[in-house]
């Protein structure tokens, strides 16, 4: 519920007291003043559930079983007479009741305590007509008040059942808001793993690559740290969107109560975690600002110039028409030079999907040359349309190579055990968008990664599947160690 809305409703809810309050004054003579002030109070009650008061909620849970104990009190001291005004105070009196018993059985926590607070409400709907019948003038028949208690009692289970139902529907809601971040929250892991994790390896292999060289010549060990600077702020970036993305979903939908009023049963949970979020974005962001706009820091006073090096845009898509930027990246901030051959029209106009997918396995497959194949000699990635299942398809092909036969595939850092879902996630999307991913040996000493993704009919295979043109093709700088 807006505050604006909110703030209307309360000030109409404050005018339907007033014009209560001035019925009451002029009534009570006639009505008694106990009957038009337990009119006023759950009147007011009614009323003050409907517009969100007091702020409190642990206030406002009481209101419902307060104002129906107190009817209960004034049922069973009330001695008559029971005049006109008298009934009209009681049928207002009953609309309160009920209208207070729905929010009582929808919000309260805990089975016990809600059919605790729901049993004193129906109570006090139930023996209302007791109140009226035998002071009447005749009085009621003793059947007659029965019958009337039976209606009230069924009015207030209805009631009730419209809480509980209310209550289920609010409970299902909540698991789906949990059940959507969760997701979301998983969703960014992945994003964590399958972009950080490519160049924090970049800067493990850089690494590797320079305590070698530290040994036989120093000087070129020296050359490669500008390209593990580079390789380390490119995974800062990465780790940064993820804590901003984060920090942007704790603030959104923060309803946990799941009746449409903003207030989550868990308020202010999770304040502290995102202030600590936010401190480290701050404290990033004020380093990226003193960087230029390539990302990387300016050279200190009096060190030597820092080598060129391309920009990166400050957001990236993260989809296919990055590949040209990302198979460069691979080379220059690592040892193992990578090449990209693309078909004509192959990356033309791809679903979101597709190229996003695309793309985080060209990503996950690059990660794992450097996690498995310290090896490699060189690393070919390939994108091409064919046709699949009677339809076009985008087949994206990743392929390392191994010069010594009997290399063995494993990793830079052994102390390392897991990281993620890895190609098995992309495997069960890549099923999900009806095409395949498979992994393998290729050649002597090799491995391919292949993913075939489906495309909308009005995107149709390359004619000739040989016809190729080179976007880009990357080899490693000179003086590199291989």
């Amino acid at each position: 519920m807006s505050d604006r809305y909110l703030s209307g409703m309360r000030i109409l809810g404050g005018l339907l007291l007033l014009g209560v309050a001035a019925a009451a004054w002029v009534t009570a003579p006639a009505a008694g003043l106990a009957i038009v002030a337990v009119g006023l109070l759950t009147t007011g009650a009614a009323l003050a559930t409907a517009v969100r008061l007091p702020r409190r909620r642990s206030a406002r849970r009481w209101t419902g079983p307060a104002a129906a104990t107190a009817s209960v009190v004034v049922t069973a001291c009330y001695r008559g007479p029971a005049v006109n005004a008298t009934g009209w105070w009681w049928v207002l009196e009953t609309l309160a009741l009920l209208a207070l018993l729905v929010p009582t059985v929808r919000r309260t926590r805990g089975r016990g305590r809600t059919a605790v607070s729901a049993f004193v409400q129906v109570a006090a709907i139930a023996v209302l007509p007791v109140r009226i019948g035998p002071h009447l003038t005749p009085p009621a028949d003793p059947a007659e008040t029965a019958v009337l208690c039976l209606l009230c009692s069924l009015l207030a289970a209805g009631a009730a059942a419209s809480g509980c139902y209310l209550r289920g529907v609010d409970s299902r809601r909540r698991r789906a808001i949990a059940a959507h971040r969760r997701e979301h929250r998983l969703e960014v892991a992945r994003d964590l793993h399958d972009f950080a994790s490519h160049d924090v390896m970049g800067v493990v292999v850089l690494v590797q690559a320079a305590q070698l060289l530290a040994r036989e010549d120093p000087a070129r060990a020296v050359e490669l740290l500008p390209r593990i600077e580079e390789a380390g702020m490119q995974a800062l970036a990465a780790m940064d969107r993820t804590v901003r993305t984060l920090n942007g979903d704790g603030d959104g939908d923060g309803d946990g109560d799941g009746d449409g009023d903003g207030e989550g049963e868990g308020e202010g949970e999770g304040d502290g975690e995102r202030s600590r979020e936010g401190r480290g974005v701050g404290d990033r962001g004020r380093a990226a600002e003193a960087a230029p706009a390539g990302g990387l820091p300016a050279s200190p006073p009096g060190g030597p110039p820092r080598p060129d090096l391309p920009e990166r845009p400050r957001h990236r898509r993260r989809d296919l028409s990055e590949l040209p930027e990302l198979v460069a990246r691979f080379t220059r901030t690592g040892t193992v030079p990578a090449r990209l051959d693309v078909a004509v029209g192959a990356l033309d106009e791809l679903p979101r999907e597709v190229s996003a997918l695309g793309y985080r396995m060209v990503v996950e497959s690059l990660t794992n040359v450097r996690r498995h194949a310290p090896a490699a000699t060189d690393v070919d990635i390939a994108a091409g349309r064919v046709r699949y299942r009677g339809g076009a398809a985008l087949r994206l092909t990743v392929t390392d190579t191994t010069g010594a036969a009997s290399a063995a595939r494993t990793s830079p850092s052994p102390g390392r055990v897991g990281g993620g879902e890895g190609l098995a996630g992309l495997t069960e999307r890549a099923e999900a968008l009806g095409g395949s991913l498979a992994a393998g040996p290729h050649g002597t000493a090799g491995w391919q990664v292949t993913a075939t993704l489906p495309l909308p009919d009005s995107a149709p295979p390359t004619t000739d599947p040989h016809e190729r043109t080179s976007l880009a093709r990357y080899a490693a700088p000179e003086g590199t160690p291989a």
